[in-house]
């Protein structure tokens, strides 16, 4: 009987071992530069789009650094071109910004919770800056994937980011 409750406490411990991961564990395989693959809204009603900020063919970079600093960066390579580079028009700029976003600071692992908590320090919107960025993540293969609840659009239920690992 003692054996048999020794092997199944051991048994339960080491799938949990086997599944769930420490902190370090997860820094190891985040830390490095991730190349955007996707960017998906499941709106409401069940139909999904790509993030209309950044267009069907968003383009980004998110580098996570074993310091534990980070970077994020996403634009809309469709933006239009400024007629003049050295000297462009205010809705020219308007565009460039309406398509762009980046922010970088320092990054936390909430292991249990299977969190990456980003905290901007610099960011292309000032409301960012000083924010807790809270990050559901899975990681599948080289693919990172953030993904949660839409908490500031009401038409929209979900939200996605898929990434893909730079080598």
């Amino acid at each position: 009987m003692k054996i048999s409750l020794l092997l199944l406490l051991g048994l339960a411990l080491s799938t949990r071992s086997a599944h769930a991961q420490t902190e370090s564990e997860i820094r190891d395989r985040i830390v490095g530069t991730w190349k955007l693959v996707s960017t998906e809204e499941t709106l409401k009603d069940g139909t999904t789009r790509p993030f209309p900020s950044f267009g069907p063919h968003a383009q980004g970079f998110l580098l996570y650094q074993r310091d534990g600093y980070m970077c994020a960066q996403l634009v809309n390579p469709d933006r239009p071109k400024w007629a003049h580079p050295l000297h462009p028009a205010p809705q020219e700029k308007a565009a460039a910004a309406d398509g762009s976003f980046a922010y970088c600071g320092r990054y936390e692992i909430d292991a249990p919770q299977k969190h990456i908590v980003h905290l901007p320090e610099v960011a292309t919107d000032p409301g960012y800056v000083g924010s807790r960025q809270i990050r559901p993540y899975l990681l599948e293969g080289e693919r990172l994937i953030l993904s949660d609840v839409a908490k500031d659009d009401s038409s929209v239920a979900r939200w996605k980011i898929v990434w893909e690992k730079v080598h």
